[in-house]
């Protein structure tokens, strides 16, 4: 039992430092049948009492990519009713409209995942919606990131609260997730394209993760460590860039001479948030204007401008 209660308290003990899910809250849980998030529903029900939660509710989103997707969904539909909760569920063709819209799969799917779930949130009157996201899957998205070249963003991840979106099983691993599911007794779906190596996180997952607990069997908790490090750190950072932008901006524009006033890293992230960009080949361009004459075009119909002390955000018509 010491497997199942290490999870518990994990939760427990992120709940008592971030207060992550107020009392009183109605939760719609992510249900997408895999390990996760049945072990996310069953912790959420054993500590429902010490969370003071009033209402649990599932949703599951129908991808409609796998043929075994209707498979999933009925599975979760069951599970709702032999635990007694209410369940909502939605079917979308994310291969069409990736497709027609030209984006990748993984990444429509997401997207259309959240819109049904904060469409049920609204409509049935849920106050968060909880999802299954966990220690390793952090270190997997930060891990990716890296590859990709990122700032601080990107080395973060994610967080336990996103807005409306909490993750109670932000500090615990998929090892001891799993744990609490076997010693539980629990049934769920695999996910048969989890094994798929042509997708980016699953060689992660399965070859890079693997080496790197060789040289470390807990890199996981080791990870945790330095992303608090790097949350505190850029706590701060946005506290200085906040002020920053409050005392450089003058409305579509901002004072050159208050930026180059500043630590390098805090102009970085003031022009970074007062354009949008999050380019950061891109970022470099526009930091150069804070010393010379010229302009760099951000998209298809906007500019940043430099004119006399100004750096300026210019809309083509």
């Amino acid at each position: 039992m010491k497997k199942k209660s290490r999870l518990l308290r994990k939760i427990v003990r992120l709940q008592k430092e971030r207060n992550i899910i107020p009392e009183g809250s109605a939760l719609l849980v992510a249900l997408s049948g895999g390990v996760d998030s049945v072990v996310l529903v069953h912790s959420l029900l054993e500590l429902r009492e010490f969370l003071k939660v009033k209402r649990i509710g599932l949703a599951h989103f129908n991808h409609g990519i796998r043929e075994d997707s209707d498979r999933d969904e009925e599975f979760c539909r069951k599970l709702a009713l032999s635990l007694d909760l209410e369940f909502f569920s939605e079917k979308g063709d994310v291969s069409s409209v990736s497709q027609r819209e030209r984006k990748n799969l993984e990444e429509k799917a997401r997207e259309m995942r959240y819109r049904f779930l904060r469409r049920v949130k609204k409509k049935e009157g849920f106050d968060l919606i909880a999802t299954a996201h966990h220690l390793t899957d952090l270190l997997e998205t930060v891990i990716i990131w890296i590859t990709r070249g990122s700032g601080m963003e990107g080395l973060l991840g994610f967080s336990p609260v996103e807005g409306d979106v909490v993750r109670p099983l932000f500090t615990s691993t998929r090892r001891e997730i799993t744990d609490y599911a076997e010693v539980t007794g629990l049934r769920w779906i695999e996910d048969p394209t989890n094994l798929d190596l042509s997708l980016t996180r699953n060689r992660i997952r399965h070859r890079i993760i693997p080496v790197l607990r060789e040289v470390n069997p807990s890199v996981e908790e080791s990870f945790l460590r330095l992303w608090r490090i790097l949350e505190i750190e850029d706590s701060f950072l946005r506290e200085q860039t906040a002020s920053l932008l409050e005392r450089a901006r003058r409305e579509n524009c901002l004072e050159v001479k208050a930026l180059k006033g500043r630590h390098i890293a805090v102009q970085k992230r003031a022009l970074k948030e007062f354009f949008g960009i999050r380019n950061l080949s891109k970022l470099e361009q526009i930091l150069n204007l804070t010393d010379k004459g010229g302009e760099v075009r951000i998209g298809r119909r906007s500019r940043a401008v430099r004119k006399g002390g100004l750096l300026c955000l210019k809309k083509d018509s």
